[in-house]
């Protein structure tokens, strides 16, 4: 397709704004660049744009990137990641003590650390905000990772906490590197929250903005930036001319038809990051037309992934195969099944094979305006197989709460995993277990096998290898065929240093390290 046919495309399909698309005709031109941006004017508080911001600001209570752009520099958890990537101590002192039956981890903690109304962090904070997430009647999406597994945390003394879990579960180090310890007091608050983290929360301007300062008695090393701002920015097109008039530092969420635009900016730095952000697709395996394996894997060859790839994501997004992403342990690069372009004849042939001569279906997408349009591209390209498509567009809530409840043939969204899961494929692949809730009739005795050894394991390695076996199984069955795998895309002004592409690898943005330059 032609950059005329494509901006014609995503322009009727409401992308571009009437703005951005004034921006790009602006070229070059760096002159308009002002505010934080002028020229002697040190940067001691940065201003983050972001999409919208939760009326919650409960870093317990979900895995959003809505609350923990913000939070993450406020709250702090056992375990953090260091330059590479790997789980090291952080409120936790050294490595956990795990019993020889694996079912009984005792974690010691820092001595001197203290939240940020000078209270010491004790066993009992870190009790309470495990408690809270391990319930399985919590409404918090942290459930997904502990509840059912831990059996209960207590505190020994006041600088050592006990977990006791279930079954053996290796992958709850993974965990708790992601999960924010709150102060006792602040578990069940949604109007704010404390951490030991190197800044405070200052103000809450719900849903709007929220501020943030230095916390001068941080046990760790201080960050040289007074303040952060987070502002809640919904339209791209305002987004993008904020950050290049200076009135912003960051921009997150920036729309892929503007990146070639941003990178011509002299001021701004584009980062394009392999991160845990997913499309993730579900079927309801055990009824028609898609318990038949032959008609999933004929609309999977039938897919016009460059057509997503190129129409949608303006060439950022990668090809992808199994539902296991390059950011995500277990996969697979090596893994080529079904082409860049789509496939017709074997198409054809699959339906022939599995007796279907019309295939019609129902694809449930949620309403944000990337989802609808690779909804759209799908459906035209499904069409040139033969095949129907209808989109259901529907906002987040009634979307989750159809799929919760099987109401959908096959359905679609993106989903930001590393806030939650980090590298583990936990959230990806934790719904093809035939005894999850939220599974639908797909059932693969050596599928269910593997992820109880993956979640089960210790060893990181044996955990890769067994999530990479069942990325191929489950691409081989077409029961979860992303189109692309997206990439995690931040920009930046050149005033501040340029920001940790290594930890945006696990969703993260890490702000106490920014400085002017």
């Amino acid at each position: 397709m032609s950059t005329f046919d494509r901006r014609r495309f995503l322009t009727m399909t409401g992308v571009l704004t009437a703005g951005a698309l004034a921006l790009a005709a602006c070229g070059t031109d760096d002159s308009a660049t002002g505010g934080a941006a002028k020229e002697g004017k040190k940067v001691e508080t940065i201003t983050f744009g972001v999409v919208s911001i939760s009326d919650y600001m409960n870093p317990l209570t979900n895995t959003s990137k809505r609350v923990h752009w913000i939070t993450d520099p406020v709250v702090e958890s056992l375990y953090t990641y260091d330059a590479s990537l790997k789980s090291i101590p952080l409120l936790a002192d050294g490595e956990p003590e795990i019993s020889d039956d694996g079912l009984t981890w005792t974690i010691k903690l820092k001595q001197g650390v203290t939240f940020h109304n000078g209270d010491p962090l004790t066993a009992d904070d870190v009790v309470a905000s495990l408690t809270f997430v391990s319930n399985p009647k919590s409404t918090s999406d942290w459930t997904t990772f502990f509840a059912y597994y831990v059996k209960s945390a207590e505190a020994v003394d006041k600088q050592t906490v006990k977990i006791t879990l279930t079954t053996p579960f290796g992958v709850l180090r993974s965990h708790l590197t992601n999960l924010p310890i709150v102060h006792k007091a602040f578990v069940e608050r949604t109007d704010t929250t404390m951490g030991t983290g190197p800044f405070k929360v200052d103000k809450v301007a719900q849903g709007r903005q929220v501020t943030l300062s230095r916390n001068d008695a941080y046990h760790g090393t201080k960050p040289e930036l007074k303040g952060v701002v987070f502002e809640a920015i919904p339209d791209p097109a305002t987004r993008l001319v904020n950050l290049r008039e200076g009135k912003i530092h960051i921009m997150t969420d920036v729309s892929p038809e503007s990146v070639a635009l941003l990178k011509q900016d002299s001021q701004i730095t584009v980062h394009e990051v392999d991160a845990p952000s997913d499309i993730i697709t579900y079927f309801v395996a055990n009824k028609a037309p898609f318990d038949d394996v032959k008609v999933r894997q004929a609309l999977a060859y039938a897919m016009d992934r460059k057509g997503v790839r190129d129409i949608v994501y303006a060439g950022t997004a990668k090809i992808a195969q199994g539902p296991v992403g390059p950011a995500v342990e277990g996969h697979d690069s090596s893994l080529q099944i079904y082409g860049e372009a789509p496939d017709y004849a074997k198409a054809k042939a699959l339906l022939a094979e599995a007796g279907v001569s019309s295939l019609e279906f129902t694809l449930m997408v949620t309403s944000d305006a990337v989802m609808k349009n690779v909804g759209q591209v799908l459906a035209e390209g499904w069409k040139q197989a033969g095949i129907t498509c209808t989109l259901e567009v529907l906002d987040f809530s009634p979307w989750v709460k159809n799929w919760a409840s099987g109401k959908y043939q096959m359905a679609m969204t993106g989903f930001e995993s590393g806030f939650g899961g980090g590298r583990t494929a936990v959230t990806v692949l934790g719904p093809m277990s035939s005894k999850n809730p939220l599974n639908f009739g797909y059932k693969n005795d050596e599928v269910d096998k593997l992820l109880g050894e993956a979640w089960a394991t210790t060893d990181d390695a044996a955990r890769v290898e067994a999530c990479k076996k069942i990325n191929g199984i489950l691409a081989n069955d077409a029961i979860m065929i992303p189109p692309v795998y997206p990439r995690l895309v931040v920009a930046q002004r050149k005033e501040i240093s340029p920001l940790d592409e290594k930890l945006m690898g696990v969703s993260r943005v890490s702000l106490p390290p920014v400085r002017a330059v």
